[in-house]
């Protein structure tokens, strides 16, 4: 019997969320090949509990299409973050959740750095860094001394625009340079002043290059439906935590440019509910319990100092469902830090595949021979909790928990999702009609 509070991991694993009836945290690491079902017998099973306040990474959008309507009518205020479509989104703004010069240096330091690059010149960690000092420098002046409505990612740009250094002349003053120096008059102790300043020391050929380096890092977030999104703020994200939110985080799952971007929304919402409940809530808890699902982490979703955060949210009522393909993706991107994040999920899932690193792993915390790991069958599941003995499980059957929890809401979204599939199935069957009849080559 599924209670209203429980988590599910598999058919018939279901437990309480309840983090002081169990005495573990809540956060789930997924691990699973492409296909092997995490999304049907985790992910979709877990929102339809529609328990607590979620954030969601979707890529191309899916689960909002079939799951929006049935969370509205569930009394949720259902929000969508668009970075494929971003003329359609809700307006998200990095600057209302910046707060301290210490937000600044993190917000730059997100947007210059892009986690499946080894930097924008080789290993030369030069250009990238002397480029998030300029663009903290940019923001800090904004944020300092702009009006609330000249606060937003397309005022940056046209900061940016004003600081024509010339290349064999570094002592020539630009506009920006005017603008910095009226600022240090009116306060001299400005740090957007003294982040100016250590870009400034540079030569002309140095400075450019750094423009450049900064300039080529961002430009690909300078058009017109991107600076559309990114006037205001309308996603709010301290009220997450504070009445049924299910915010849908759409990101493309081929299209890797906007990824920087995306994962700068995440760790923005991780550090402001973590805020608002050590600053403005009882107890240092939220009064409504969030969850991030987060699929393709640390491919897709890339989240500033997580391994931190993830050893502190669960006594702010925080909790985290990761959705991995190897462990040796954590490695990838947080280092030994990862370890660290395998180390605070006191539940992991392993769902199958052909990585004998992780296969060796889910063994040894089986005390079972490899060969039984890696030719699990298809469909199948362990399930590790802290204190506990494994459970090889099956997977959750989606199709009967659905008719249960709302058939027709659910049937509706499922047609909207086959009707858009219909679509693009056209669309790419009148193309390939047009290659083949002008006789090009797909």
């Amino acid at each position: 019997m599924i209670r209203e509070n429980d988590v599910i991991l598999a058919q018939d694993q279901y437990y309480s969320m309840d983090c002081k009836e169990t005495l573990i945290n809540n956060n789930v690491l997924v691990v699973g090949t492409a296909g092997c079902g995490k999304t049907r017998s985790i992910v979709s099973p877990n929102i339809l509990q529609a328990s607590g306040s979620y954030v969601i990474s979707d890529p191309k959008g899916l689960l909002h299409k079939k799951y929006g309507r049935y969370l509205t009518r569930q009394g949720y205020e259902v929000k969508v973050v668009d970075f494929i479509h971003p003329e359609t989104s809700a307006r998200y703004n990095f600057f209302a959740y910046i707060r301290s010069t210490r937000d600044i240096i993190k917000v730059a330091h997100m947007l210059m750095t892009c986690h499946n690059s080894r930097g924008m010149h080789g290993n030369d960690p030069f250009w990238e860094e002397s480029a998030e000092i300029l663009l903290s420098a940019l923001i800090a002046y904004l944020w300092e001394e702009r009006p609330k409505s000249e606060q937003n990612l397309h005022h940056v740009f046209k900061l940016a625009a004003a600081c024509q250094v010339t290349e064999y002349n570094a002592n020539e003053t630009t506009a920006l340079d005017r603008l910095f120096e009226a600022l240090r008059g009116r306060k001299p102790n400005s740090f957007a002043v003294s982040q100016y300043d250590k870009f400034r020391i540079g030569a002309g050929k140095t400075l450019r290059s750094v423009l450049i380096s900064m300039n080529s890092r961002l430009g690909k977030y300078d058009f017109k439906e991107m600076q559309q999104m990114t006037k205001r703020d309308e996603v709010k994200l301290g009220g997450i935590g504070c009445r049924k939110t299910a915010m849908f985080v759409i990101i493309s799952d081929k299209d890797r440019s906007m990824d920087g971007y995306a994962n700068l929304f995440f760790s923005q919402a991780m550090d402001e509910l973590c805020r608002v409940a050590d600053d403005k809530c009882e107890n240092g808890e939220l009064p409504v319990p969030v969850r991030f699902i987060l699929d393709d982490f640390a491919t897709n979703c890339v989240i500033a100092d997580f391994p931190r955060m993830i050893a502190s949210i669960r006594s702010r009522r925080i909790s985290t469902m990761l959705m991995i393909q190897t462990e040796s993706q954590l490695e990838e991107y947080y280092g030994k830090d990862g370890r660290t994040i395998i180390g605070n999920s006191d539940t992991y899932i392993y769902m199958g595949g052909n990585d004998l690193e992780t296969a060796r792993a889910v063994a040894a915390r089986c005390d079972l021979p490899l060969k039984k790991i890696l030719y699990m069958p298809v469909g199948t599941n362990w399930i590790f909790r802290r204190g506990q003995l494994p459970v090889n499980g099956k997977n959750f059957d989606l199709e009967a928990f659905e008719q249960e929890k709302s058939p027709k809401t659910v049937r509706k979204g499922e047609e909207r999702l086959e009707k858009q599939q219909e679509k693009e199935s056209a669309k790419r069957n009148d193309y390939l009609e047009y290659l083949n009849q002008n006789r090009i080559t797909a």
